[in-house]
């Protein structure tokens, strides 16, 4: 399906997020801006699939429509999307947490984007709306959750976070594999937590030292299975990070920590606060579940 886009503008200010690094936020252009003209034989559940944006997003972006299943060629569909130009220092990551979305739905929003690790200044990147609460009519998905919408009785964030654990637990043996994130590849460490939590429906970044900002800080003494745990200096890239995180894991009760070892692959780490190597490196832990 084709679109017709209307030029988009954006402007730009840059902000020095508390963790240490410069985060580019972008006012973008109306979501309005962007068009869709019905065909023969378009439903909007068909539309919203070509364009990569959720059903919900697309009724709540075309109020004018009051029959969401009657709607006829010629017609023009406003898609939930802005565009973005791409600066100097932006990753897709940093994009998506300035404009309020979540990395999942910007990659869903972006499969003309290959590789998500090399944006080139001047590339333009779709932006979604910002999910409205689910209807009738869609059905939430596990990549469009972030960690504030998850449950908040404590019954049932003890009962994700162990699902969380659990699941973890069943790819102990996987080998390490230096940016890897998923059991047939391999995992490294970052790729490891991404996986455990994108099977929860919590979409996280893919580095530990972009991971070691989401979430609220926890203390050693408050730590519960399923919050991450993060280590600094382990490797000699910490020096191009703020933070110099270079390492994480996922805390599983007991003084225990799951993690993918360089050396091991994925393994559970006994006694990690009564380890020095661990303790030497020790930089914090993280709340991302709720």
């Amino acid at each position: 399906m084709k679109r017709s886009i209307i030029a988009a503008t954006a402007t730009f200010v840059a902000l020095t997020a508390s963790a240490g690094f410069a985060t580019t936020f972008a006012a973008t252009t109306p979501a309005t801006n962007l068009t869709y003209t019905v065909k023969a034989g378009d439903t909007l559940y068909k539309i919203a699939t070509a364009e990569h944006v959720s059903l919900a997003a697309l009724e709540s972006a075309n109020p004018q429509i009051t029959n969401v299943a009657s709607i006829y060629p010629g017609e023009t569909i406003h898609l939930p999307l802005s565009v973005y130009t791409v600066q100097p220092g932006d990753t897709l990551y940093k994009i998506a947490v300035a404009n309020g979305v979540s990395l999942a739905a910007i990659q869903s929003a972006n499969p003309q984007i290959s590789n998500y690790n090399n944006l080139s200044v001047g590339q333009t990147v779709n932006i979604p709306a910002t999910s409205t609460p689910a209807t009738a009519s869609s059905t939430p998905t596990a990549s469009s959750t972030s960690p504030s919408q998850t449950a908040t009785s404590p019954s049932s964030i003890a009962a994700e976070r162990q699902s969380i654990v659990t699941y973890g637990e069943s790819l102990i043996g996987t080998p390490y594999a230096w940016g890897g994130d998923t059991p047939s590849a391999g995992f490294d460490c970052s790729g490891l937590v991404e996986y455990v939590y994108q099977h929860a429906g919590i979409t996280l970044p893919r580095e530990s030292h972009d991971q070691a900002t989401i979430g609220t800080p926890v203390s050693q003494s408050a730590l519960q299975p399923g919050d991450l745990l993060f280590f600094q200096d382990t490797d000699s890239n910490a020096s191009l990070y703020a933070n110099h995180v270079t390492h994480v894991g996922i805390y599983i009760g007991n003084g225990a920590m799951l993690e993918s070892s360089s050396s091991k692959g994925v393994i559970i780490v006994q006694n990690v606060f009564s380890n020095s190597y661990y303790t030497s490196h020790y930089y914090g832990a993280r709340n991302v579940i709720g």
